[in-house]
This record gives C-alpha cells, structure tokens and sequence, in this order.
C-alpha cells in the first residue's frame, strides 16, 4: 500500500513555500545628494532606507505624494542622547513646517539595525503597512540643522535640499529575511529605474506637475515678459517714425489675440493642476500676484477697446484715459517681472 502522504513532495513544498516567503520586491532611486531604498516584505510591510550623502545630517524625510501639501510624510532623525531613530509623521496644507498627525493612515515604525552612519553618509530607516498600489510618487528632503529636540513634535529648520521622483515596487527583485537584524539585502534581479545607478543622479525624470508647472511658466513668461513688452515698444517707437497706421494694427494684434491665447492657456494649466494637487488657489504670494496680473491685463484689453472705439468729440489733445492706459501698461509689465 502507497503511504497516506509522500515525505519529498511535502519537503519539497515546505522550501517552496520558504522561498515565497523570503521573496521580496522593490526599488531604488538616487537624486542629488539623498537615495531611497523600498523593499516590501511579504505584501504585509514595506520598508524605507534613506540615504543621505553629507558631512552634517539634522533630519531627512519622505512624503507619499507629488507635492509638499497634502502628502503624508515621515521625517527621521537621531536621538542626541542615545542615537535611536525618532519618527515624526507630518502634514501641511500650506508651504510651512508641517505638523505632528496623531493619527496617520499607515504608522511608521522605525527601523534601528538598519540604521548606519559615518562621516559622509547616514541611512536612516522605517517600515510601514503595505499597499496594493505599487506605483509611488515620493517627495523628499533633508537638513543639516538637528531638530529642537528628541520629540516627535520637534519644530525643524527648513530643508537645505528637496525633490521628488517616482518608485515601481515591482521593479527589482531582492531575497531578504527582515527579522534579521544582520542581514543586507542585495538586488537578484530586474533593472533599475532613472537615477538608480547606485550612485547619486543630479536629474531624473519631470513628474507631471512639473512638466504642467514647467509649461505654465514658459507660456506665461512668452506673454508678459516678451509678446508684451514687444508689442509696447513698436507701438511707441514707430508711431512717430513710421507713415500709416500699421504699428496700431501690430498692436492689438500682438497685446490680445496672441498675448491673450498665451495667458488663457497657462493660466488654465496653473488653476487645473493646482487643483488636482489640493494645494489651495489664493494662499502664496505668487497665485495671489499673478491674479491680480491677469485681471490687470484684462482691464487692459477692456480700456484699449474702449480707446480705439469711443474718441472724445473736438478733442485738443490726447485724452486722459490715453495715458491713463500707457501707464497701466508700464505696470503690468513691471509687476511682471517682480512676479
């Protein structure tokens, strides 16, 4: 009679079963002077070691998420009494020192045999509850200056350096055993993405929100630093030395039609995106300024027209609203090239 069970196959799925559970996923990317290192352990827990390449490190941090505002972040630095790493998990929703969240969607939990340091570089680390989302838009920054104290509430010095990039967690493959404090984990396979050579990258890749921001400066920068002061200078210089009235036709062509395209496009791009990122319309000096810039060139537009359209009967000179248009002019090109 054949055994109830055979003792190779079962031995043979126990290691594979072994194998599975060590198996682990992940990825890594280098920007400037700070490295991150995500590895998920079993679908249960992904860790985070971050790297960065100083003489003086105060505190370093990660956010999930594509902006300062709104995303959840995880700062690290080391007690300065016994060297043991501090979590602080924080938010803002606006561009300040973010704040303590008492109670945050995934608790990090720190990391301390995995932390290392020398006279160059210190690797500070975390782990927290795995997600199914293996696509992840990370920020990052750093000090040189130490926290207020040893407290997860600390108030910190602003960052000497921040970026971002994006993490596929998915992209290598590693073989690990997390409960054990002397083990290293080492890449088995899979390719890495930009910027994780294993030596730091000065660039990566533009997210999306840089690329929108990116487009929104170059079209504004076109309207009002260019197409405007250009279409200024040749109505004031040529109307004097030029026969005929073409400098007025290149005018209005230049300040509305093609001006106005320029702004209604990048202004459109600013106010979507802003949106999409939740990171408030009217609450920095520059989407404050560049509202009232719009606006300004609006009322620009309106008093042109008015101009061309409604002339003054028997008038002895030129009228008031005439200069009154010249100079609002000069202003809007002047605030924006503060802006």
């Amino acid at each position: 009679m054949r055994p109830f069970f055979n003792p190779a196959a079962l031995i043979a799925l126990f290691a594979s079963c072994l194998l599975l559970v060590r198996a682990a996923t992940g990825d890594y990317q280098c920007q400037k002077a700070l490295c991150v290192l995500a590895v998920v352990h079993n679908n249960q827990t992904t860790s985070y070691d971050i790297t960065v390449t100083n003489d003086q490190i105060g505190w370093m941090a990660i956010g999930f998420g594509r902006s300062m505002i709104s995303s959840d972040m995880v700062l690290l630095w080391r007690d300065s009494n016994d060297g043991h790493t501090i979590v602080s998990q924080r938010k803002t929703s606006v561009f300040s020192m973010p704040t303590v969240v008492s109670n945050p969607p995934r608790v990090a939990t720190a990391l301390d045999y995995r932390a290392t340091s020398n006279s160059s570089a210190v690797t500070l680390s975390f782990s927290v509850p795995s997600i199914t989302d293996t696509r992840q838009d990370l920020i990052w920054a750093w000090s040189s200056n130490q926290p207020s104290g040893n407290t997860p509430d600390a108030t910190i010095v602003q960052h000497d350096d921040e970026g971002n990039f994006v993490l596929s967690l998915t992209n290598l493959q590693f073989t690990d055993d997390s409960s054990s404090p002397t083990t290293t984990i080492t890449p088995t396979g899979g390719s890495s993405g930009s910027g994780s050579s294993g030596s730091s990258s000065s660039s990566s890749p533009l997210t999306h929100y840089q690329k929108v921001f990116a487009a929104h400066g170059i079209l504004m920068t076109l309207a009002f630093l260019v197409f405007l002061p250009f279409g200024a200078l040749q109505a004031r210089l040529l109307r004097t030395s030029v026969e005929g009235k073409w400098w007025f036709g290149a005018h209005w062509i230049i300040q509305w039609p093609l001006t106005a395209i320029l702004i209604i496009v990048g202004f459109a791009l600013a106010v979507d995106e802003v949106g999409d990122l939740r990171t408030g319309h009217l609450n920095s000096t520059h989407k404050k300024w560049g509202l009232v810039i719009v606006l300004l060139y609006v009322v620009q537009c309106m008093l042109g027209g008015v101009i061309h359209h409604f002339k003054p009967a028997r008038a002895t000179g030129r009228p008031p609203q005439n200069y009154f248009h010249a100079i609002l002019g000069i202003t809007i090109i002047a605030l924006s090239f503060w802006q």
